[in-house]
């Protein structure tokens, strides 16, 4: 009578331990194997990229991944890598539609092979990063962001000044679906605010540069007396060189600098000076300046940080890119070539 209640005990109990078993490692099991792995869910296009000294043709899917792989730090929601992927692949194909290539060379991304993904998380984090990576890449396969049946410029930062700017603010051009939206949480991010600090030697080095990529007769009307030993009109040893925001929009964003009496562009000081954004001022300290830049990248599109604040609240991929693109569709891109 024992053996035979065991009998029916275990009977029972077997199911249930395998059921469990199953539904907890079930992810793991599955993924990379079954018909959600990025190996069932390759786009059937291709991008030729040299690997090593060799050409070699990959999926825009596996593309993908290599490039999402080195522009979104690893620890994020999945929900944001996801975002990441449709940005990415959207970002793709348009520039080999518009290119009318397949040759990653064109391309404005960089391709981070197997290698690369180890050096950038490490042995002991690879495994890990990879499986999210590949799966917000195959649950997203095939999806591209587009408004009126063209392919967006799906543009993305890594965080913003507390609210995305309009692409009519920071590119002179009213793009309907680039417009501000308020991104608060990002002024909790460690980037928010970055500090750039240079003496007044190194700041005159650099203005020397600055006339240096002048065309010759700008640079002859923009320069002013020398007041070192520096040929460009700058000094280097003793002097203090003129720097002031020419131009500058309504939320910070600078549009016109000028370095010692040349004019740049917000964009030319920000790489100039190595600045994290165009969205930034210049205070004078002891023996030199500081740089105070808000926000860190364009601040256009998707903010990579809001968007990952808003994963952790439970937002989608999708709830998430149309917060921050107005009115675009979400679409395969089969379906959208059809």
């Amino acid at each position: 009578m024992k053996k035979m209640i065991f009998f029916i005990v275990v009977m029972i109990m077997v199911p249930i331990v395998l059921t469990l078993g199953f539904s907890v490692f079930s992810d793991k099991i599955t993924f990379g194997q079954g018909g959600n792995s990025l190996e069932n869910r390759l786009m059937g296009r291709e991008v030729l990229i040299e690997i090593n000294g060799l050409y070699k043709s990959l999926d825009v899917e596996e593309y993908v991944l290599g490039v999402m792989s080195g522009t979104i730090p690893a620890d994020y929601d999945v929900e944001a890598l996801k975002v990441q992927a449709i940005l990415i692949r959207t970002n793709v194909l348009k520039e080999l539609q518009e290119k009318n290539t397949s040759d990653a060379a064109d391309l404005s991304y960089q391709y981070l092979t197997v290698e690369d993904r180890i050096t950038l998380w490490g042995d002991k984090h690879y495994e890990k990063y990879e499986s999210l990576f590949e799966r917000a890449v195959a649950e997203t396969a095939g999806l591209v962001i587009e408004q009126e049946k063209s392919l967006i410029m799906a543009l993305y930062h890594e965080v913003s000044i507390g609210k995305t700017a309009s692409a009519s603010e920071i590119l002179d051009e009213d793009i309907f679906y680039l417009q501000s939206v308020e991104s608060s949480r990002d002024v909790e991010a460690k980037h928010y605010m970055n500090l750039v600090t240079y003496t007044w030697e190194e700041i005159g080095k650099l203005a020397a540069g600055s006339l240096e990529s002048q065309a010759p007769e700008q640079a002859a009307e923009a320069s002013v007396e020398p007041t070192g030993e520096d040929s460009q009109g700058v000094s280097t040893d003793t002097g203090k060189i003129p720097l002031s925001i020419v131009e500058s929009t309504e939320n910070g964003f600078v549009k016109a600098f000028s370095v010692n009496g040349v004019v740049l562009t917000g964009q030319e000081a920000m790489e100039r000076f190595g600045l994290s954004s165009t969205n930034f001022y210049v205070e004078e300290i002891e023996g030199g300046v500081r740089f105070v830049c808000l926000g860190k990248g364009s601040c256009l599109g998707v903010s990579q940080y809001g968007a990952n604040c808003m994963a952790l609240e439970g937002k989608t991929s999708e709830e998430i890119i149309r917060y921050y693109y107005q009115n675009v569709s979400l679409v395969q891109y089969g379906a959208y070539n059809n």
